[in-house]
């Protein structure tokens, strides 16, 4: 059989998720770009055995792929074990606990290929886990503040590695943050789709929200300002999302909020 060329590998990393996997593989099969690309979980020993339930996943479908350890490990060794797998010239992340539009990766490709961005990542609401959580409705979505952090979704040029490097497997907590930084320091090409794609979720029981994490991330991020490169977001991305942010409240701006194929949108009913 020929190989199956794939456009964007999506890494998905999962530890002690499983009430979380039904919901990311409907997610995941809902994508109208599905065909178009490469699924890789990856599983570190996790307490929850979600490769119990994504092995006969991965098996139903052959653009879905699962690594899985006999130990734990970070999130950022997670991305760059699933990286280094991935065929794909472009590579994405998407958390277990966020939402990804249906649209999302069709998006993604057609802006990324047609511009030819190094790094590029999509408007990012702020959602919590409540009765509509993950849903689209615009209604909804015009109460979610916006992200001025691109570190829940972000999609790179897959041979990036030469050039950039890898994610710090020395960092648990800022390893996005420091990617980033580094893109700002090599000024390299940052492209954003200006529009709501992603939602992340924020929660209680995020590791990041425990004390010794919060004792951590400040140690980390006191290293990084050691570092020979500013340890920062991009400011003209965070600008720019601030505008969109400031100008879609505005009487008769083009909405940033991206209907459902198919799907009537509860502010045209």
């Amino acid at each position: 059989m020929p190989e199956i060329l794939h456009e964007i590998s999506v890494l998905i990393s999962t530890y002690n998720d499983r009430d979380l996997v039904d919901k990311k593989l409907r997610e995941i099969v809902a994508q109208t770009a599905f065909s178009r690309s490469e699924f890789i979980f990856v599983e570190p020993a996790s307490p929850g055995n979600e490769r119990e339930l994504l092995e006969p996943f991965c098996e139903q479908y052959e653009n879905c792929r699962l690594i899985t350890l006999e130990e734990r490990i970070g999130l950022y060794r997670a991305w760059n074990l699933g990286w280094q797998a991935a065929s794909a010239p472009l590579v994405c992340i998407s958390n277990m606990d966020d939402a990804m539009h249906p649209e999302l990766l069709e998006r993604v490709l057609l802006d990324a290929q047609c511009r030819d961005w190094d790094v590029a990542t999509v408007l990012i609401a702020k959602q919590s886990v409540d009765a509509e959580w993950n849903s689209w409705k615009r209604s909804r979505l015009r109460q979610l503040d916006l992200s001025m952090r691109p570190g829940a979704f972000f999609v790179w040029r897959n041979d990036l590695c030469e050039e950039l490097g890898m994610f710090d497997e020395d960092l648990k907590i800022v390893g996005d943050k420091e990617f980033w930084a580094r893109v700002g320091h090599l000024k390299l090409k940052v492209g954003l789709i200006p529009e709501v794609l992603y939602l992340y979720t924020k929660h209680s029981g995020q590791l990041s929200k425990r004390t010794e994490f919060r004792v951590r991330k400040l140690a980390e991020k006191q290293s990084c300002l050691k570092l020979g490169y500013r340890y920062d977001w991009p400011v003209s991305l965070r600008r720019r999302i601030r505008w969109i942010r400031w100008k879609s409240h505005l009487p008769f701006s083009k909405s940033v909020y991206r209907p459902i194929k198919g799907v009537i949108s509860d502010d045209e009913t």
